[in-house]
């Protein structure tokens, strides 16, 4: 599956722009560039020499930005036995949800559920598969619209949300937590700041560690900082990238990942 890049040049800056409650003016006087060439470069034109002048005030890393803005990088495809991805459209946007499972037991979990659940519930019952909990990485709509078709066809379903964002009939979960699936273990960690109760989950036990995170970071980008934009940074850096450099990232938009490709790519670290 071909998914494009989430955000552009310009939606970084504006995202970088917003959490530091920077105006255009004040991005120009400490990028010394004139006004007309922020405006520009936020409409997703300009050039390079604009892109590494206003890279250094926002805190972004200066190649990397400009690596986005020539469009010179996209994620390597991932195809991992236990995981599947869906990318289902919700109002003018496209957002992620997976089913992961353990491929001995035929165990398996939900994580987010998209705007459509219907490729997941296909794929369920093609592979075979018991779904035993919906993992949910924050409760913004687009995640979590057909929540309610899923736990009507799977009544016995488990769902579990970070414990800041409370959702009635969900359990809470706490960062640190650890749950069974199958063989598998999923592990929580709080990354919040996009959402105030945001959470990414890690599953070992497959050829590969996964790790689920939402909306905290996508292929070359993160969530905007629509809590705390320093929290999603810091958060960011402590729980995802953290990981080891093969870790898959299951963003919720746009395209897999892995934490070194992130390392090496992503201008917001």
């Amino acid at each position: 599956m071909t998914i494009g890049i989430e955000d552009f040049c310009e939606d970084i800056v504006g995202k970088a722009m917003r959490g530091t409650n920077m105006s255009d003016t004040d991005l120009a006087a400490m990028a010394a560039v004139d006004v007309e060439s922020i405006q520009r470069l936020r409409r997703g034109e300009g050039d390079a020499d604009t892109v590494r002048a206003v890279a250094k005030p926002l805190g972004l890393h200066p190649e990397k930005l400009v690596d986005t803005f020539n469009g010179a990088w996209y994620p390597q495809d991932r195809d991992v036995d236990g995981l599947f991805m869906v990318n289902t459209a919700f109002s003018e946007m496209f957002v992620n949800a997976y089913l992961i499972w353990d491929t001995v037991s035929r165990e398996g979990a939900f994580f987010d559920t998209g705007a459509d659940a219907s490729e997941l519930l296909s794929k369920a019952e093609e592979e075979k598969i018991t779904v035993s909990k919906v993992f949910l990485t924050h409760t913004h709509r687009d995640h979590v619209a057909d929540l309610d078709r899923v736990k009507a066809i799977y009544p016995e379903v488990a769902v579990h949300v970070g414990s800041r964002e409370l959702l009635q009939g969900a359990g809470s979960v706490e960062h640190g937590d650890v749950f069974d699936v199958g063989a598998l273990k999923v592990s929580a960690r709080l990354t919040w700041g996009h959402a105030k109760g945001g959470m990414t989950y890690v599953i070992d036990g497959l050829v590969t560690p996964i790790a689920v995170v939402g909306d905290a970071m996508f292929a070359g980008s993160m969530g905007g900082g629509m809590v705390s934009y320093q929290d999603a940074l810091r958060t960011n850096r402590e729980e995802i990238l953290a990981l080891p450099d093969h870790t898959i990232l299951c963003p919720g938009h746009g395209p897999l990942t892995t934490v070194g490709e992130e390392k090496d790519h992503n201008p917001f670290f």
